[in-house]
């Protein structure tokens, strides 16, 4: 037997090289069989696609074992080893630990089609270790019988130029585009295909290198080409490739694409894709599913050392940009010479109508606002930078006079640089495309992700009361309930007559939502006439006092809660539990929080979440959700405005606890909104929903105020 492990790639990884960035490979250990993955230039997502294969000395023994597999960044050659992956310990002065995963041996699928594509966190190694970001994975064996048939894997080689010296270094990554890329075959030899040779690394098999025509249309990723089993033979004349399967997608052509398509937008995760910035196309890994859209940032931080412009001696300063009809101003902060904004500008490529960007700084006044200075910038001159870049660092800039002329005082930081809506920034940004919208009204403009507290059953269970104590000692109660509640959910038990010691042995169930802040408050009480209830007893109970369990069969003891003096306020009630009376009455209760059950807030017919409500307990995930906003477009008009009748649209998704909204582009019937999102996936039988709303919280604070 063997066991298989794929790396495919990794996301999130911590950065290590001092610039913002780390030069990750992977290793993976198994039974003193080690193999490590090609490292990956300056990538916090980097893909490797390659597969390792490992002999098992014991099968049996295969679910008592582990395979580690350990994330490095490479500090001595910040790029590949070119090795087929293999390199010792002692090469570990030269690396930094980005994290590890541990498989079980007893987790190993037991064959390729039960094997999943798996995202395992990175986890620390030790207590003071800095990780974050996952890898993903696939694991399986492969049994002695499947040698009987070769297993094919295709892999595309991308011929290198030669290095020739230190100079040269960057043409080892430079792709001769005149050849036509070359596919291999990786055979397992075994079974009738005679005795192979061994070769290192301890593999049970080797790897034969064949060359195929490429005629037409080339494989799809992940479907094994028409395989001769004579031609396994040719292993004998040919060299052996490094021992790595480089399982990468090859290109299909888009004259192919089967089916009908109204659309084609360039996005970056459709097939033959050869868009971006210079190539690079660095967005496609998190925004491959909508357009780029390009957009200039302008982060303005803050100012030092303005010259005061009134004859008061104060200065109320705010910063204005200009660019062609577009102008957008910070706020203005009051008798301020230091002044702190931290605000950020987008303003969307195609509706640039100047060439330069202009800064202004200016000092608030009831007639004319001051001119304290300006900065101007040519957009030819404007960085590029798009994630997993680190963000632009902002500088300080001396402030220039109308003329040109620099000013002896005054300085202004800020960062400027062109970007996609991939920027960390984007979110949060004040857009061009709400020009319109004042500060207060913003916040209701921009995207939003946020989740929804996680519900929980609670199960009370009333078993009975004691020693309950009367108003008017010569008259018993008469008809006995209690009543319970929980936020503005009510419940309440039948009335018992005629006893001081009623027994109700009735249960309910209340829905407590996380942070599980509010309190159980249940009240005895005796009704003496038709309209008139008293109070014999109140209790306040924590949701903490309940016995949170994912096993419902499991039954834990009832225990007696001390009652409040009908008098004692609800506050006083709850703290009256830890005093001592030497007297009070009992009531006898069981509380559970139902861990393993899932509350349904959702039609039944449009759930998207089947999830207990413990995470521990939960199904593993079975994949990504990736969905992609484009735009939308014949929408009905909501509101009239000088030109007409338009709408401000926004779109809200929602799966399982996670929604989901992108940002609201004003007075339009077509907008294009090209915001990606992702959910984790644990039931294929759910439902995403998706909405379209028109945005009626821009004409200033309406609480009241839905949008339609």
């Amino acid at each position: 037997m063997k066991v298989v492990v794929e790396v495919a790639d990794a996301t999130g990884l911590m950065p290590k090289d001092g610039h913002g960035s780390a030069t990750a490979f992977v290793e993976v250990e198994f039974e003193g069989q080690r193999h490590r993955t090609q490292a990956k230039h300056k990538d916090l997502s980097p893909a490797w696609n390659e597969t390792f294969v490992f002999n098992v000395s014991d099968p049996s023994r295969l679910a008592d074992r582990t395979i580690d597999v350990s994330a490095y960044h490479d500090r001595k050659s910040g790029g590949g080893t070119g090795d087929g992956g293999r390199r010792g310990r002692g090469h570990g002065h030269h690396r930094n630990f980005l994290g590890r995963v541990r498989i079980a041996g007893a987790s190993v699928a037991l064959s390729d089609a039960d094997a999943p594509l798996q995202r395992f966190p990175l986890e620390k190694r030790g207590l003071f270790s800095h990780i974050r970001g996952d890898v993903a994975l696939r694991v399986y064996a492969l049994p002695e019988s499947a040698a009987e048939v070769p297993v094919v894997t295709p892999f595309v080689e991308v011929e290198r130029a030669p290095v020739e010296n230190k100079d040269k270094k960057k043409a080892s990554s430079s792709v001769v585009p005149e050849e036509e890329p070359r596919v291999f075959y990786s055979v397992a030899a075994g079974g009738g295909g005679g005795a192979a040779p061994t070769g290192g690394g301890g593999l049970g098999f080797e790897f034969a290198q064949m060359k195929q025509a490429m005629a037409g249309q080339p494989p799809a990723f992940n479907m094994s080409p028409v395989f001769n089993a004579s031609h396994a033979l040719a292993w004998a004349d040919a060299p052996f490739p490094p021992t790595v399967i480089q399982a990468r997608p090859l290109a299909v052509r888009p004259g192919n694409d089967f089916g009908l398509v109204e659309t084609a937008p360039p996005l970056a995760g459709r097939p033959g894709y050869r868009g971006g910035f210079g190539g690079s196309d660095k967005i496609a890994s998190t925004y491959d599913l909508v357009e780029q859209m390009r957009y200039l940032y302008v982060n303005v931080v803050k100012a030092r050392h303005l010259p005061t412009m009134d004859l008061t001696g104060s200065l109320d300063p705010y910063v204005e940009l200009k660019l062609g009809n577009y102008k957008a101003t910070t706020r203005y902060l009051a008798k301020n010479s230091n002044p702190e904004w931290h605000q950020v500008f987008a303003f969307f490529q195609h509706r640039l109508q100047s060439n330069l960007l202009e800064v202004v700084v200016k000092d608030k006044d009831l007639v004319k606002d001051d001119f304290v200075g300006r900065l101007a910038f040519d957009l030819a001159e404007v960085p590029l930078r798009v994630p997993p870049d680190s963000p632009l660092a902002p500088q300080w800039y001396k402030l220039e006079d109308k003329k040109g002329e620099t000013l002896p005082d005054g300085e202004l930081m800020l960062a400027v640089w062109m970007g996609t809506q991939a920027d960390e920034a984007f979110p949060s940004a004040w857009h061009s495309d709400a020009h319109d919208v004042g500060l207060d009204a913003l916040a209701t403009t921009r995207s939003k992700v946020y989740f929804s507290p996680r519900l929980v059953y609670l199960r009370v269970v009333v078993l009975e009361a004691q020693d309950l104590v009367p108003h008017d000692k010569n008259h018993p109660p008469s008809n006995v309930s209690l009543k319970l509640r929980l936020g503005h959910q009510f419940r309440s038990t039948r009335r018992v007559p005629g006893s001081l010691n009623p027994t109700w042995n009735e249960e309910f169930m209340f829905v407590a939502s996380e942070p599980f802040d509010e309190h159980l408050m249940l009240t005895v009480e005796d009704r003496v006439a038709a309209d008139r209830e008293e109070t014999l007893g109140r209790l306040v109970l924590p949701l903490s006092a309940a016995f949170p369990r994912t096993d419902h069969h499991k039954i834990m003891e009832p225990r007696w809660f001390s009652l409040a003096k009908p008098t004692a306020s609800d506050e006083k009630a709850g703290e009256g539990e830890k005093k001592e009376h030497k007297f009070s009455s009992k009531i006898h209760l069981q509380l559970y929080l139902e861990l393993g059950y899932h509350v349904l807030d959702e039609s039944t017919h449009y759930s998207s979440d089947l999830e207990p409500a413990s995470k521990p307990h939960r199904k593993q995930r079975i994949g990504m959700l990736e969905l992609g906003i484009l735009g939308a477009r014949n929408l009905m008009p909501m509101k009239a405005n000088k030109d007409g009748r338009t709408t401000d649209a926004y779109c809200v998704a929602k799966y399982g606890p996670k929604w989901v909204r992108t940002r609201t582009l004003l007075n339009t019937l077509t907008p294009q909104w090209n915001e990606q999102y992702t959910w984790e996936v644990f039931d294929p039988c759910t439902v995403l929903t998706v909405a379209v709303l028109d945005n009626c919280h821009l004409a200033g604070h309406k609480d009241d105020a839905r949008d339609q």
